[in-house]
């Protein structure tokens, strides 16, 4: 399922900031059809990347549903409701 945020098509894949406790720092969609590779880092050390398939609830939300209503969960390297 394909999101559309401010006219751009979202594929399921998402990349997430997040520090050691899990708590998200920031959330990236990504387009539906992008060409190449996308590479993400975090400049802090505590902070650390997580690349996810959202399932479909997940796809559906806004960045900002998805930033307020989840964390990670570190250990089993998954995004959770909070």
């Amino acid at each position: 399922m394909a999101v559309r945020d401010e006219g751009m098509e979202l594929s399921s894949k998402a990349y997430i900031v997040h520090d050691a406790s899990g708590e998200i720092i920031s959330v990236g969609r990504v387009p539906k059809n992008l060409r190449g590779r996308l590479e993400v880092r975090s400049g802090d050390p505590g902070h650390s990347v997580l690349e996810v398939e959202l399932n479909p609830e997940q796809a559906a939300m806004s960045v900002a549903d998805l930033h307020n209503h989840h964390r990670v969960h570190v250990s089993a390297k998954k995004l959770v409701k909070k």
